[in-house]
């Protein structure tokens, strides 16, 4: 995903707060919060669909009117996702800096989600 100058800026603010003793907090946290995103946005690609109400023309074009908005909505939303996801990967290299490894990161994951 190529990213806005804003949006990479507030990765880089993002990752400026990061320490060494919360880098694997915060990494595990946003990782959790794009998974239920995405979980939500998969949900709502299948189930979302707007239907006539009736036969007659004005529930059609009032149906084939709403289908572009909505999937509009849907891809703000999975494009924030995927920001989210790249400030996840962003943390990922910071925790590798301070010389975490992957081992690490799905550990602190783990804790977080019970898993």
């Amino acid at each position: 995903m190529s990213m806005t100058p804003e949006q990479q800026r507030s990765i880089d603010e993002l990752v400026a707060q990061i320490n060494v003793d919360n880098v694997l907090q915060v990494a595990a946290l946003l990782r959790r919060q794009a998974d239920q995103m995405e979980r939500a946005l998969v949900k709502a690609d299948r189930e979302l669909r707007v239907e006539p109400l009736g036969a007659d023309p004005v529930s059609r074009d009032a149906a084939e009117s709403f289908r572009p908005k909505i999937r509009r909505i849907l891809d703000l939303h999975w494009a924030h996702c995927e920001e989210v996801r790249s400030a996840v990967e962003a943390l990922r290299r910071c925790a590798f800096d301070y010389g975490f490894t992957d081992t690490d990161l799905d550990a602190s994951f783990r804790r977080l989600t019970g898993e």
